[in-house]
């Protein structure tokens, strides 16, 4: 399969990045705006990829257009992936194939808060099951986002080249720069990146959402070094996010203060090939609320005072990993080790009384050490396989946490058994995935695969002993309380598959259902009296929430459907098209699970012409009826919404090979709308009410100018 991102600018806001997806197709495609072509794996698999572009300042906007893919809105620049159902910490995020450990426990920076637009070069989603081989730790998709890095020159002499781009925004007077230069031969290249793009609120049919803006700094330093044997890159990037808004969390971004550094290497040696990887991440973080919101009065309890609030965080991720490939049986042998070791600490405080704090988390620790094999290739001349294995451990601890001592007798005691607990959980899983393949025709291929995915606890899940609403970015308006015991999640998955690729219509439907032991959710304490959860319910009430919820292992399911197509009109017309459904239940009650997104679809007619390129896009997104009951909160409006469908227009004109300008605009007829994934305002004074679902942004109009010397 070919999957041809075409670039029509590199705005972090405004992008007008459009995705035209042929397989196997013969009909001539006119393709003047120079598009940047992807060789992604055979769609007729179980491990195929769909590259998306990145079009928005988040982008992890590009997930809605995945079929079955979904964007979690917590902030303009704190957007988590969803992928069939499972989200967050379930997928496996990466940037440039580096995973990224957040920096505070609320997840206002998931790892694709590190990949601004305007750097982003696709954004690839693994559809099916992903093999051992591509994922550690994880019971989701494989997320990664692919940034620019330049090309190599074409002799000994270095030559100076870069791209400079400029969007602007109506929607919240959002503007944005970034750029690249760099120098480069054939055997070397080196380049300096920037990108800096602010908004202020955003604007809705509904009126402004306060505390929606956002200020995002990014630079950094790349090399490549290519020999005859193999090829050398690396990267340093700090990031400075500023005062930011999350209007359906707790607090806000006040800052963070981040620094990340890859260095990979592949070589081969005669038939084997070698790859290796170190990696690392530091995050400074403080989040607040009271610098973008007034301080609410969330505890009954302390006279109808203002509660000021700050929560200081740090997190460090070290990671490296090597794989081996090398033929056997006509196909590939792979084998290779894994290595992960993440820090966090968190510190709650309030600035107008020294004397208050709560070490929350205190000096956790997850790593994880893993090993796999795997071979794949043809078995015959019309079916192929995959076979792979992987042992994991993962080893978490934390020290004794703490509050302070003028805190109420339940809070001291919530503390003290934390403290008196043994906190270290060793966790030993073994995924397992098996994929085949079968080409019945030149026009039909089928596959299907089955696995056995496995995931521990995430350090919120374990390791929260006071009920706080950090809860990696949930926005259930509930406060959580961790479980030491939690046992890791097992997930058992079958995919099936078809794809048919004629001359002029292409199209992949795959069906699929996986079984979840011991998912993790949260599920109500018990209010029986004299026990712990009384003390729980003590502390939470007094935090804002009366009915507070523990991480708790049950059994859930989750299947669903999608399909990609693409039909070429002519040589001047294409129209493209997906649709996805999924389903998530629990299976021990007559439950469903919490923030599933709805069915959608997608249908995008494109005309692309010597120098100029239009697309109208028509976005559908169906009504959730599927309710989690124990996580919408009881004090806000009916959690369901309705369904609704949004219409975007762009063009894009080739003004010299080296400038494009692209405009367009999002949300043409300015709908109303509220999405189901959306949480529910926490911020007072905005024109949308506390405890309503945030609305969807209203008509953007944008511009890009793209230039490249």
């Amino acid at each position: 399969m070919l999957v041809r991102v075409l670039l029509l600018g590199s705005g972090v806001a405004g992008w007008a990045l459009l995705l035209s997806t042929t397989a196997w197709a013969q009909a001539p495609v006119a393709e003047t705006l120079a598009p940047v072509e992807v060789e992604a794996p055979a769609v007729d698999s179980a491990r195929y990829r769909e590259s998306v572009a990145a079009d928005r300042v988040d982008s992890t906007a590009a997930m809605t257009d995945v079929p079955g893919g979904a964007l979690l809105d917590n902030g303009g620049i704190s957007g988590q992936t969803q992928y069939r159902g499972l989200a967050g910490f379930r997928n496996d995020v990466r940037i440039d194939g580096m995973g990224i450990t957040s920096g505070g426990p609320n997840w206002m920076d998931p790892p694709l808060h590190y990949a601004p637009g305007a750097m982003v070069e696709s954004l690839t989603v693994t559809r099916g099951i992903p093999s051992v081989a591509d994922s550690v730790d994880h019971i989701g998709t494989v997320v990664d986002a692919t940034t620019k890095r330049g090309d190599y020159g074409d002799g000994e002499d270095y030559a100076f080249g870069g791209r400079l781009t400029s969007t602007l925004r109506s929607v919240d007077n959002g503007h944005a720069v970034g750029g690249r230069a760099q120098v480069a031969n054939e055997h070397n290249r080196i380049g300096v990146t920037g990108v800096t793009d602010q908004a202020s609120d955003v604007r809705t049919p509904f009126g402004r959402i306060r505390a929606s803006s956002h200020d995002r700094e990014q630079y950094g330093l790349d090399f490549a070094h290519r020999t005859a044997r193999g090829e050398t890159t690396g990267f340093v990037r700090h990031q400075n996010t500023g005062t930011t808004g999350n209007p359906v969390l707790p607090l806000d971004i006040d800052f963070f203060d981040t620094t990340l550094a890859q260095l990979d290497n592949e070589s081969t040696w005669g038939d084997t090939t070698v790859e290796s990887r170190v990696s690392l991440n530091h995050v400074e973080h403080r989040m607040a609320n009271f610098k973008l919101r007034p301080a609410p009065d969330f505890s009954p309890l302390n006279g109808n005072k203002r509660d000021p609030r700050f929560i200081r965080a740090r997190s460090q991720g070290y990671g490296g990993e090597i794989d081996v490939h090398h033929p056997m049986a006509g196909g590939t042998l792979s084998g290779g080790l894994d290595g992960n070791f993440e820090q966090h600490d968190a510190r709650v405080g309030n600035p107008a009384n020294d004397a208050f704090f709560v070490d929350a988390f205190e000096g956790i620790r997850r790593d994880t050490y893993s090993a796999y094999g795997q071979w794949e290739g043809p078995l015959s001349e019309r079916w192929n396989g995959e076979l792979g294995a992987r042992y994991t451990r993962v080893v978490t601890d934390a020290d004794d946490g703490g509050v302070a001592p003028g805190l109420p007798q339940p809070a001291q005691n919530l503390a003290a058994g934390f403290a008196s607990a043994d906190r270290r959980r060793t966790d030993d899983n073994i995924d397992v995935v098996a994929q085949l393949s079968r080409t019945l025709s030149e026009r039909w291929r089928l596959h299907a695969g089955v696995g056995r995915k496995t995931r521990s606890p995430y350090y919120l899940e374990r390791y929260a002993y006071i009920p706080l609403e950090a809860t990696a970015g949930l926005a259930d308006g509930n406060n959580h309380i961790g479980d030491i015991g939690l046992e890791p999640e097992v997930a058992y998955e079958f995919n099936l598959g078809a794809d048919f690729a004629g001359q002029r219509l292409t199209f992949s439907p795959q069906v699929y259902y996986r079984r979840i032991n011991d998912y993790i959710t949260g599920v109500p304490v018990d209010d029986t009296p004299n026990t712990v959860d009384s003390d729980i319910e003590r502390v939470s009430a007094v935090n804002g929430d009366p009915t507070p919820l523990r991480y708790a292992n049950v059994e859930a399911e989750i299947y669903g459907a999608d399909i990609a197509a693409s039909y070429i009109i002519n040589a001047d017309w294409q129209l493209d098209a997906g649709a996805g459904y999924t389903r998530g239940k629990r299976t021990d009650i007559d439950a469903d699970l919490y923030r599933i997104a709805p069915a959608s679809g997608r249908v995008a007619l494109t005309y692309d012409r010597d120098d100029w390129r239009f697309r109208i896009t028509q976005r559908y997104v169906a009504q959730q009826r599927h309710i989690s009951d124990s996580h919408n909160d009881v004090r806000t409006a009916d959690p369901r919404t309705a369904g609704y469908a949004l219409t975007d227009v762009s063009a894009a004109y080739r003004v010299t090979d080296r400038v494009t300008v692209s405009a367009g605009i999002d949300n043409l007829f300015n709908k109303g709308y509220r999405d189901f994934l959306s949480g529910f305002n926490r911020v007072n004074d905005s024109d949308i009410g506390v405890g309503e679902r945030l609305p969807g942004a209203g008509r953007n109009a944008y511009v890009t100018l793209d230039a490249r010397f």
